[in-house]
Formats: C-alpha cells, sequence, structure tokens
C-alpha cells in the first residue's frame, strides 16, 4: 500500500509509518439454492469452456458458496511496497486477524521483533497505536478513507478477494474463452471488471473501473489444494494514479480460529495520547 503524503495528520503508509521507519530501520439439510451453487462450482468450468451459456448470478452464488464457511482467519505475511513509480521501496512483515465480515487487526514488526504500530479496522471505525510516539489515532471510517487512502483501496477489495459477492449488483458476464471468464459487477459503490482463471473460477485479476478509466488493479496467485485452497496466498495491488505498487505474501495461514471482540481491541503498554481524526 502507498505510503501517505504530508496531508495525512498521521502519517502512516500501508501498515507502516514512514517516518517511524525512516528512523528506527457439510452435513445436514441443505437448502436448494445451496446445492445448486455446489454443484456449478463443478458444472461451471465446462460451461464457460462451451460458451456463454451460464447466468451471470450463477457464477456469483457458486463463488459465494466456496466461501461460507469461512469466518475468520490470521496470517503471517510480507509486505513490499514501491512509492513514487519505483523510487522508492518499504519492507515490513507482521500479523493479520480478520473476522468476517469487516473487522482488520494488523501488527507492522521491526525488523528486531518488536512492535511499530497496530491497526484495528472495524465496519465505521478505526484505530492506530503507535508505541514509540505512545499515540492513538481514531476517527470514523470517512475520516479513515481521507487520512490513509492506500490502507483504504487495499480495504476496498477484500470483500471481492475472500467472495463476499452475494450483495453485487448489475452482474454481467462479458466474455469467455482459454484466458479466462470475465464478468462486471457493482459492489460497495463501485464498478468492477473480474477476471477468473478458465478451468477453476479462482480470481486472476481484479480491476476498479470509473467512467475515464481502469484506476486500481489486484493480481491474485498462490493458490492451493482443499476446502480452502480458493484463498490467495499472494497478491499484486496496483493504483494507476497514486503511483504505487504493494506485493503481498502470506506465510503461514490459519482458518477460523476462535475470536472474540477483545482481539479487535486496542490495549497500550503505556500511558497514551489518544488524537482524533476528524
Amino acid at each position: 500500500m502507498a505510503m501517505l503524503r504530508n496531508k495525512s495528520p498521521f502519517p502512516v503508509g500501508f501498515f507502516m509509518l514512514r517516518g517511524l521507519l525512516n528512523s528506527i530501520c457439510c452435513v445436514g439439510r441443505t437448502e436448494p439454492p445451496r446445492l445448486i451453487a455446489a454443484v456449478l462450482i463443478t458444472l461451471l468450468p465446462a460451461a464457460a469452456a462451451a460458451g456463454p451459456t451460464v447466468a451471470p448470478q450463477q457464477i456469483v452464488e457458486a463463488l459465494a458458496a466456496r466461501a461460507k464457511n469461512l469466518t475468520a482467519f490470521k496470517a503471517v505475511m510480507g509486505v513490499r511496497t514501491e512509492y513514487d513509480k519505483g523510487k522508492s521501496r518499504q519492507d515490513v512483515r507482521g500479523f493479520l486477524l480478520y473476522r468476517r465480515p469487516f473487522d482488520f487487526r494488523f501488527q507492522g514488526l521491526a525488523p528486531g521483533g518488536n512492535p511499530l504500530f497496530e491497526m484495528v479496522i472495524k465496519s465505521h471505525s478505526f484505530e492506530l497505536y503507535v508505541p514509540s510516539e505512545r499515540k492513538i489515532l481514531k476517527g470514523n471510517k470517512n475520516c479513515f478513507g481521507r487520512a490513509f487512502p492506500d490502507v483504504a483501496e487495499l480495504e476496498s477489495l477484500i470483500p471481492l478477494a475472500l467472495l463476499q459477492w452475494r450483495q453485487a449488483q448489475k452482474v454481467k458476464v462479458i466474455s469467455e474463452s482459454s484466458e479466462g471468464t470475465v464478468l462486471t459487477l457493482d459492489y460497495s459503490g463501485a464498478h468492477w471488471r473480474i477476471t477468473l482463471q478458465p478451468k477453476t473460477l479462482l480470481l486472476k485479476r481484479i480491476e476498479r473501473v470509473t467512467p475515464k478509466e481502469v484506476d486500481l488493479i489486484a493480481d491474485f496467485g498462490g493458490f492451493s489444494t482443499g476446502e480452502y485452497g480458493w484463498m490467495p496466498r499472494q497478491f499484486d495491488v496496483q493504483s494507476l494514479l497514486g503511483g504505487w505498487k504493494t506485493h503481498v505474501k502470506i506465510d503461514r495461514f490459519d482458518v477460523n480460529p476462535f475470536l472474540v471482540e477483545k482481539n479487535f481491541e486496542l490495549e497500550p503498554a503505556f500511558s497514551t495520547k489518544v488524537e482524533k481524526c476528524n
């Protein structure tokens, strides 16, 4: 995620702080729609190869069915971001907690393993804690988007990457070929173009499309086998307007850990100053 400029009241980039880093260096009854979706997961690749015969909403239901058992995960990941079109670069490792649908907690670590910062993002609010400065920044999601537009960009991709598609509208398949199945849809106030792999229907690319251009691109890979093999273990996100690129690689992945509300609350070890993001 891109590093924030001086416009931010609290300069942090994608899960990290530029100034700080520079100074530190199914059993049971199945409902008919779900049964249909489960069957389509198997049948859709063959149908796609035959031509545009699959209803768009069937694709949405089939992919959403893959993710229906995912409620949470925790991950160890590495994040590499290039800024100013490759003129500078930052790397960070950290831990991520996610709870469906919109709760995140990320802890960024210094090279020695000490915490650099912690960020909690919920559906309507966020908090950022920097231990070295004994400071917490709090605000609503509107302020979050203004203060940290790069972090907000990545967050906008998460529901789509995790196949939370049942709220999608205006779904349309625009092409099917040996290169993949391409569809468009509206989700969370934005228009998206999504490319799926031709045989597996795994995510290949997500693009956010504005009336004038494509302004955000995410490419996915690192898939595996099993019930949760559809979840990407690595992805690259590029902001064409922001001039940044971010590569994320997940090294360890645990599905559906037991998480409670306390896991998404910051608990500073020292007394801290609280700043409001307005």
